[in-house]
């Protein structure tokens, strides 16, 4: 389980996290959805020891990766994959290059085990036969599915979320969105997914979470979050229908 506690996050002049919370159970979809900037994507970057925060508490296993020496650090992200926004593919590095990476880096396999389980995951996420290409080569959805399959190379307990349909066209959100619900239903992946897109949220959320305020405000199951009396519909979905209304749309 993913415990954070008291979380305090600030760059210098702005306050970004104050006090929040949460848990994020095991073998579930937890999605915490807020504006754009309000601190989502600085949280996940807390979670994997990218950011440090200046106080509270963040577990893994009941490992604390806030002030995490270096050594203890690399053991935490091992047990983390985590697909940035727009997938952050690496533009030097091939499709297959680009999968392996996390096992070159952790040398945690020979070159001919890191072949097989590479075309192991690429073939998971329909990606095989791009294999040679570039990431400049490929479409925005392409890129999404490599970086899934680059996430869970080292088989994690945990998979971070960060936006991951943002800028998608349609046709290629539904196949992340449905991507990212088969890894938790057929391998009871434990998942963290930040993100404003109220369709993805209603489609693989188990747990919703709201962050406003620089906190976590309300929490809930996916039917009762979406119940016109929860804080969670009012503060997301039926103030974006006030804000419409008021400029006569």
């Amino acid at each position: 389980m993913i415990r954070a506690r008291d979380v305090h996050f600030s760059f210098p002049g702005r306050e970004v996290l104050h006090e929040l919370t949460i848990d994020v159970e095991e073998s579930l979809t937890t999605v915490i959805v807020g504006r754009s900037g309000i601190g989502k994507s600085v949280f996940l970057k807390c979670i994997t020891g990218l950011l440090r925060p200046q106080a509270g508490s963040i577990t893994i296993d009941g490992e604390e990766v806030v002030n995490a020496g270096r050594a203890e650090l690399r053991s935490i992200r091992r047990k983390i994959g985590m697909l940035f926004q727009e997938g952050a593919l690496f533009d030097s590095l091939n499709v297959k290059e680009n999968v392996a990476f996390p096992l070159v880096y952790h040398k945690s396999a020979t070159p001919r085990e890191i072949d097989m389980k590479v075309d192991s995951y690429l073939d998971l996420v329909g990606m095989r036969d791009s294999a040679t290409s570039m990431p400049q080569e490929l479409s925005g959805g392409m890129k999404r599915k490599v970086a899934i399959a680059r996430a869970m190379i080292l088989e994690p307990r945990y998979l971070l979320y960060d936006e991951p349909t943002s800028g998608l066209d349609p046709a290629s959100s539904a196949i992340v969105e449905s991507m990212i619900k088969r890894l938790q239903e057929e391998r009871a992946i434990t998942s963290l997914v930040v993100t404003h897109d109220i369709d993805l949220t209603r489609f693989i959320a188990d747990r919703i979470a709201l962050l406003e305020d620089q906190r976590i405000i309300a929490q809930a199951g996916r039917e009762d979050g979406f119940r016109e009396d929860s804080p969670i519909y009012v503060h997301f979905i039926k103030n974006r229908e006030r804000i419409r209304a008021e400029n006569g749309y």
